[in-house]
């Protein structure tokens, strides 16, 4: 089996999350080097409300204990670290 290795959280200093987790691997759901897997923390809990410039890279589901945003352009993630990384 394959080794994989998991990059950490990013501080963010955004109203509904503290953390970023930003995954590219051919394990998460994305395009490696072009899209990346990700999702916000408040603490070690997700964040489940979704955050509006990625919401059409997740499900709607409202109840929800956790949420992921797939295949999320790494461009777009580039410009929102930009504004709200610590």
């Amino acid at each position: 089996m394959k080794d994989y290795t998991f990059k950490n959280p990013v501080k963010i200093n955004h109203p509904l999350a503290d953390k970023i987790s930003v995954q590219d691997s051919e394990r998460h759901y994305c395009v490696p080097g072009k899209s990346s897997e990700i999702a916000f923390f408040i603490g070690k809990d997700f964040q489940t409300e979704i955050i509006a410039e990625f919401a059409d890279y997740t499900h709607a589901e409202p109840d929800l204990d956790t949420r992921v945003y797939s295949h999320v352009p790494n461009e777009l993630i580039y410009s929102f670290l930009a504004k709200w990384k610590v």
